[in-house]
């Protein structure tokens, strides 16, 4: 049986309806609530993959959701997305142990 992969676009556009009225801090702040939220509502299933899409902006992102996984997160393993699915370290996947 094939592990179900759950994707979730972290891009602000994508996660918030008033968006547009954010400054990029508050963006920041939401993207990483959902990010967090998320490994919470999916940490008591193990093996669940999770694919977070951040895109290939400055980096600010993806290294937040790295941060926030060694620190709070710590049984958790991630790696970078597929390539051919996201393109070069567009995404991460977090595996739930």
């Amino acid at each position: 049986m094939k592990t179900q992969i759950l994707t979730v676009d972290l891009h602000i556009e994508k996660i918030a309806r008033a968006y547009r009225s954010f400054a990029p801090a508050d963006s920041l702040i939401y993207q990483l609530e959902v990010f967090e939220r998320t490994l919470q509502a999916n940490r008591f299933k193990k093996g669940c993959r999770i694919d977070f899409v951040h895109g290939n902006g400055t980096g600010t992102l993806r290294s937040e959701l790295i941060k926030i996984l060694n620190q709070k997160f710590p049984e958790f393993s991630y790696e970078d997305a597929p390539f051919n699915t996201y393109g070069f370290q567009g995404a991460i996947r977090v595996t739930v142990r």
